[in-house]
């Protein structure tokens, strides 16, 4: 079936304005000088040089070479198996930091607004540690071990400039600051990663104790900044508000009757982009039971009466419920895809995926102050009769939270890969209309959220241009 548009696009000037904002623009660096991330402007830092660490250790010393003996004998007994080195040396760890949160939010089934906060967390203190470890790079250049030991083996790419401070392990520490404070219960796991982390990089002789010491001491206090911006971004307000009683407001749906709203109060949580969670809140939806409001119920139960397979497979496969990596987690896969496919390197790799990351965090606080400023109810608790295709998720329905993170997701990854920008807007397009099939929302929610979250995603393609100094 085809699903018509009963309203005009009223989004569509805005959306326009939006992606002239990023028609042409030079977001992704030129492959230039390795200096670059030291110049780059942090999110968390005042500056870098604020984190400088000078070596421990001078090359030549004695404790020098002590160092470098001992990592040609744990090359000649390595504690670690071939394939964890390859793990952690064959591509950018902040990849593999990313999975590992996504391994935590699947297990602890994290709600989609909470691995959002997670995810700009965690990017946010990777990215300022690589700023901060590069900064410690250009003011103390040295060679890697194997560079300067003939007996030593490279097993893997030296880091860019200087084997001080590590970046990997600055990455390590930042990471595990920001994830064990989210997940304490699985802090042993985090640390084993770490631990395992700084084996490889002493087996594959790219650094000594010492560079690895430095680096870890430049990502804890990296850390330590993120878990203060965590501390005061209010994710720990509390709700002690009413569900309004309203004509066409929401009420909670079967099975969360005796539930609270989902995070009633991220609207209000501290941004990275926007002023204020209310900075881009969007006009009302259709006035209950007024003429545009039924042309689009009368929309939902038509889409929902008549659904192809290949629609029901969209509604479900979009669902990203309990369990999942969730919408946010969803688009940064498809980020770590593509900057696999293009073989970033790490610093870049890292750009990417922190602005996107902290797009998402700022589109669902966007979102979740429209929802619980109008408290629009969902299609199943206002239509008699009327069943949703997928389970109605437990809050308001304008705006839409999957089409405002995939119009935001989406912006921001076709500004870093052109050559996919067409195809990205497609699967925001696709994320929107699959909370139509799905029952869940009114073409205005989708609407809406798509362009409130290209709105978002304009700033961090704004911010990624100025922050690397980029024309």
């Amino acid at each position: 079936m085809t699903v018509t548009r009963p309203r005009a696009a009223r989004h569509g000037l805005i959306a326009l304005l939006v992606a002239a904002v990023v028609v042409g623009a030079n977001v992704v660096a030129q492959p230039a000088r390795a200096e670059a991330p030291a110049k780059w402007a942090p999110l968390l830092m005042a500056r870098p040089s604020e984190l400088r660490i000078a070596p421990g250790v001078a090359v030549g010393s004695p404790e020098d070479r002590a160092e470098l003996d001992a990592i040609l004998a744990k090359q000649a007994q390595p504690l670690l198996p071939k394939d964890r080195i390859e793990y952690w040396t064959a591509g950018p760890s902040p990849v593999r930091w990313n999975e590992i949160l996504l391994a935590a939010v699947r297990k602890a089934k994290t709600n989609p607004v909470r691995v959002s906060r997670s995810l700009a967390l965690l990017n946010a203190a990777m990215y300022d540690a690589i700023i901060a470890a590069c900064d410690a790079k250009v003011a103390n250049r040295r060679q890697a071990p194997a560079q300067r030991d003939s007996r030593i083996k490279a097993l893997a790419p030296f880091d860019d400039l200087s084997s001080h401070a590590s970046v990997d392990a600055a990455i390590a520490a930042a990471a595990v600051a920001v994830l064990r404070t989210i997940y304490p219960d699985r802090t042993k796991d985090f640390e084993a990663q770490v631990a395992d982390l700084l084996q490889s990089r002493l087996v594959a002789g790219t650094h000594t104790a010492s560079d690895l010491a430095a680096g870890t001491k430049i990502g804890e206090a990296v850390g330590a900044l993120a878990i203060a911006r965590a501390t005061g971004d209010r994710a720990d307000a509390v709700w002690d508000g009413v569900i309004p009683d309203q004509p066409g407001a929401w009420k909670p749906a079967r099975p969360f009757r005796l539930d609270t709203p989902t995070e009633p109060m991220a609207g209000t949580w501290q941004p990275w982009l926007m002023a204020s969670g209310s900075a881009l809140r969007p006009g009302p939806p259709p006035a209950f039971e007024s003429a545009e409001w039924q042309a689009e119920a009368d929309e939902v139960v038509r889409a929902n009466q008549d659904l192809s397979d290949d629609q029901i497979g969209i509604a479900r496969l979009s669902a990203d419920g309990a369990g999942s990596d969730t919408p946010a987690g969803r688009w940064m896969r498809i980020a770590i895809q593509l900057a696999g496919r293009d073989k970033l390197p790490l610093a870049e790799t890292a750009r990417a995926l922190t602005h996107l990351a902290i797009a998402q965090a700022d589109a669902f606080i966007a979102c979740w102050d429209a929802k619980f400023t109008y408290w629009s109810g969902r299609p199943a608790g206002l239509i008699p009769g009327f069943a949703s295709t997928v389970i109605t998720p437990n809050f308001p329905a304008y705006i839409s939270g999957h089409s405002t993170v995939s119009g935001a997701s989406s912006l921001v990854l076709g500004a870093f890969f052109p050559g996919d920008a067409a195809a990205l807007a497609a699967q925001a397009e696709e994320a929107a209309v699959s909370r139509l099939y799905g029952g869940i929302h009114w073409r205005s929610d989708n609407e809406a959220g798509l362009t409130v979250g290209r709105q978002i995603g304009a700033l961090a393609v704004t911010r990624a241009i100025s922050g690397a100094g980029l024309p």
